[in-house]
């Protein structure tokens, strides 16, 4: 070939041109090869069960189950619908489990992203389930690939792809000056997918002010996923976000205690309830363990950890004192409406922590008074909202213990 003046590729270059860009650009210069094809497309599947694991709240081996044409759009109500399988509470006539499990009889509720990873997995191949096993091992070369002909990948094996996508996301990082490296996780373990689930929950309950706040972090993904199917108790979803509630209110409670202890002051109502709840709190649930996610969802009905941290205040909850609008008693459990907080609720407590954010609204507050372009019915509601604001600091300044 080289006598004859014919040019000789380096590689077996694919024809198909590279379409996707990244920031404008192509997100690579030169074509894929024959020899990188089979990794880029296992990356890219494992990018769609990223999105889709994470995005839904569903559980590995039902992601990992899930099948061609599983995600339809409802035009009347204009939500994307993914339908599956599942295992749990799968029992046949005789009490015994299922061991190919039963369809749902209620979809999760997801976003776009989801529909689209799903979209993208029916375009890379044709195989009936959206991860198989022998897409990935042509060769089958070892004997458990053998057995599983024709079924998902496990999630073991999906975790060591996770840790490869890892890798090549950071190398490609390296390679083309980018700084969305991905660091390695604090434990030095694997990131197994189980976790997408478990992290949906952690960033949705320690998202402030409740289901607001999430929707705009996650594109609705909040309200999709808590009021959607992943909402009901036969997704087990909600023993995850009780968990996650269940250690954040711990971690709260933790920090409140110190705070106490270091000389913080409360005033307001239900600042003795306040400062007998925290310390009560530290000796009933210091070093508890739960075996399940159940058990928090129950402890969470304790009224010891019925302390809500609001914006400028910290509600002390007791329902028969509350004046904001709660939910109804049909609901597992009443909470309270932080957004609609009521300035003489007997609910109220105020810490150091509370008036600190009240001293910054004051002083945003004084500036719109004093300017002289504010409209006067503006000026004269800022001016009545300044002075409640200033009522409640002196008050917590005059109720201060004093100090030796």
């Amino acid at each position: 070939m080289a006598v004859s003046g014919l040019p000789i590729a380096d590689a077996a270059y694919l024809s198909t041109p590279v379409m996707a860009r990244l920031d404008g650009r192509p997100w690579r210069q030169q074509p894929i090869t024959f020899d990188e094809a089979e990794d880029l497309i296992r990356h890219l599947s494992t990018a769609c069960f990223i999105v889709i694991a994470y995005l839904s709240g569903a559980r590995p081996g039902e992601a990992l189950a899930l099948r061609r044409a599983c995600v339809r759009h409802d035009a009347t109500t204009g939500l994307w619908l993914m339908h599956g399988r599942k295992w749990k509470g799968a029992v046949d006539e005789h009490g015994g489990k299922k061991p190919e499990g039963e369809e749902r009889t209620d979809p999760w509720v997801v976003v776009k992203q989801v529909a689209d990873a799903v979209s993208v997995l029916e375009r890379l191949h044709d195989r009936d389930l959206l991860f198989p096993t022998t897409l990935f091992d042509t060769r089958i070369a070892d004997a458990l690939a053998r057995r599983r002909l024709g079924k998902a990948r496990t999630t073991q094996v999906l975790a060591n792809h996770i840790d490869s996508f890892i890798n090549w996301i950071d190398t490609y990082c390296a390679n083309t000056g980018r700084d969305e490296r991905i660091p390695p996780d604090p434990s030095g373990r694997k990131i197994y997918p189980v976790r997408f689930r478990r992290t949906l929950a952690w960033h949705i309950v320690r998202r402030p002010r409740g289901l607001i706040a999430g929707a705009i972090q996650y594109d609705h993904i909040h309200v999709g996923v808590t009021l959607g199917y992943s909402g009901t108790y036969a997704s087990g979803f909600p023993d995850e976000h009780a968990f996650e509630t269940w250690l954040l209110r711990l971690e709260q409670l933790t920090d409140a205690e110190r705070r106490l202890r270091e000389g913080e002051h409360v005033s307001g109502p239900a600042a003795p309830a306040y400062a007998q709840r925290v310390h009560q709190a530290s000796g009933q649930f210091a070093g508890r363990v739960l075996t399940s996610t159940r058990q928090a969802r129950d402890l969470l009905d304790n009224p010891t950890l019925q302390i809500h941290e609001g914006k400028g205040m910290t509600c002390v909850f007791d329902p028969a004192k509350a004046k904001c609008r709660l939910g109804s008693g049909e609901n597992i459990r009443r909470t309270p409406d932080l957004t609609d907080c009521q300035p003489g609720c007997q609910n109220i407590a105020r810490t150091d922590r509370d008036i600190a954010v009240l001293r910054d609204q004051a002083a945003e507050l004084e500036e719109l008074v004093d300017d002289p372009l504010s409209p006067g019915p503006r000026r004269e509601r800022e001016r009545h909202q300044l002075a409640q604001l200033t009522q409640i600091i002196d008050e917590h300044d005059h109720t201060r213990p004093e100090t030796a």
